[in-house]
């Protein structure tokens, strides 16, 4: 995965340079600990960055010295990618090496080995929060627990998605405000958690491949409704599942067919006229980045693009020219 040079360089957690301190900040944040201590690097250095999102967590972690970190058997569902340098994941009797071809996910007891200069970044959220976007999509009883251990070769199509949606999480953790942009974050949150259920890795995933059925078009309109009255807060599938009464792939699969368009393809059209009209009634402090977030969209260079492409002109100009023609009126 190719990313910044440092990312979550701006959610740095702890910087220790010393066994020690180490060991004190692991357990307190993640339950780790530390299994063994090996040599590399002039003096001793560790750094881990850490970022909260709405439903799960990011981390990128880093040591020049070779070290053995043991993760427990909690109720975490881990993502790991290589970043730089080599490493080595071990679960159980089961030992692989961390390169950039793969990526790892594991629901176990793991131990991770940091050789000299070795760089991860690992994705985790609660098993049930997993279970219940699976339990939403197929409209089947949530999975009881999430037990896996897998790999997934981030060359194979499925996972094209995925790492582009876990660029844009860091990139998004990163350069934002995550409480100016919640809606945009939980939404594209959302997406990868569902990208990763569509990978192929997860029980309960052939649920996914089950035709879906239909649904009236009644519950087309309650979700329609739903969106329309929460176009400015944050919509997951769950929210549209419950709105709906019915399975999110069915309504997607019905709303499609009835709208020409995905329920959240419907929301984002909707927040790009919230923005059109907020812009063209503007207040003496409104700016573009303000209509950009607090109609859900968090990357400004997107939201420019797309406002161009559907009312003709760009925000800062729609922004512009209101203000003249108020000055005027």
């Amino acid at each position: 995965m190719t990313t910044n040079l440092e990312p979550l360089k701006a959610h740095r957690l702890f910087d220790v340079s010393s066994i020690e301190a180490l060991e004190a900040s692991l357990n307190p944040i993640n339950g780790a600990r530390l299994v063994n201590v090996g040599s590399g690097g002039h003096g001793f250095e560790a750094f881990g960055n850490h970022c909260f999102l709405p439903l799960s967590e990011l981390w990128f972690s880093r040591s020049n010295t070779s070290i053995t970190v043991g993760y427990p058997d909690d109720d975490m569902l881990r993502l790991r990618l290589w970043h730089g340098g080599s490493g080595a994941l071990c679960t159980g009797r089961h030992a692989a090496a961390v390169t950039q071809g793969v990526a790892h996910l594991s629901s176990r007891a793991t131990e991770v080995q940091f050789d000299a200069g070795f760089e991860q970044i690992c994705w985790r959220s609660p098993k049930e929060r997993v279970a219940q976007k699976l339990a939403s999509l197929t409209g089947s009883p949530a999975v009881r627990s999430i037990d896996v251990e897998a790999s997934l070769d981030l060359a194979a199509p499925q996972t094209v998605a995925l790492q582009q949606i876990l660029h844009c999480l860091i990139q998004a953790a990163d350069s934002i405000d995550p409480l100016a942009s919640r809606t945009f974050l939980v939404e594209l949150e959302q997406a990868f958690i569902t990208s990763l259920l569509m990978s192929g890795t997860l029980e309960g995933r052939a649920l996914l491949d089950t035709p879906a059925p239909r649904v009236a078009p009644r519950q087309v309109r309650e979700a329609e409704a739903y969106i329309e009255a929460n176009w400015n807060q944050p919509i997951t599938i769950e929210d549209l599942a419950a709105a709906a009464s019915t399975s999110v792939r069915s309504l997607f699969r019905t709303f499609k067919q009835n709208r020409g368009c995905s329920p959240l393809e419907f929301a984002r059209r909707l927040r790009l006229q919230q923005a059109h009209r907020l812009l063209s009634h503007p207040q003496e402090s409104t700016t573009v980045t303000e209509v950009a977030f607090s109609c859900g969209f968090g990357d400004l260079s997107r939201f420019a693009k797309e406002f161009q492409r559907n009312f003709g002109e760009r925000p800062s100009e729609l922004l512009a020219r209101r203000r003249d023609f108020l000055a005027v009126a």
